[in-house]
């Protein structure tokens, strides 16, 4: 399967998936949805993906993509989700392989949680494991 494909069908099978990015294991881009530019936001968005502070330590609070700021709500090597506190939506990153420097990064809906896309999410990240 290629990593277009899995794209594809990730927007397919998930309607508040409303953008993706791809990062590869060496930190550069490897390719995003047109309506999503986080070409400008890279150096953040390693800074999260490496992140995986032990229980207890505080981590990274914050990233901003596109000029909107999003609050980290829960940092693990599985994954990594933030809302934006005034409704801009959620952004979950999730590492590939876990715990890896790859990542799968998609925007989601404002208007539901981002646990609502997480599962679906994480299983396509899993599909990139061998592709990045």
């Amino acid at each position: 399967m290629s990593i277009e494909s899995i794209i594809d069908n990730l927007l397919d099978e998930e309607q508040n998936v409303h953008g993706i990015a791809i990062v590869g294991s060496d930190g550069t881009l490897i390719t995003q949805t047109e309506n999503w530019d986080i070409s400008g936001d890279l150096g953040p968005i390693n800074e999260l993906i490496q992140n995986n502070p032990d229980l207890g330590q505080k981590g990274i609070t914050s990233i901003t993509v596109q000029g909107i700021k999003y609050m980290v709500v829960e940092n693990t090597e599985e994954r990594k989700i933030g809302t934006n506190i005034t409704g801009k939506g959620h952004i979950i990153v999730a590492p590939v392989p876990i715990g890896g420097t790859g990542a799968l990064i998609c925007y989601i809906n404002p208007q539901v949680g981002p646990r609502d896309a997480l599962f679906t999410v994480q299983s396509y990240a899993l599909k990139l494991t061998n592709l990045l």
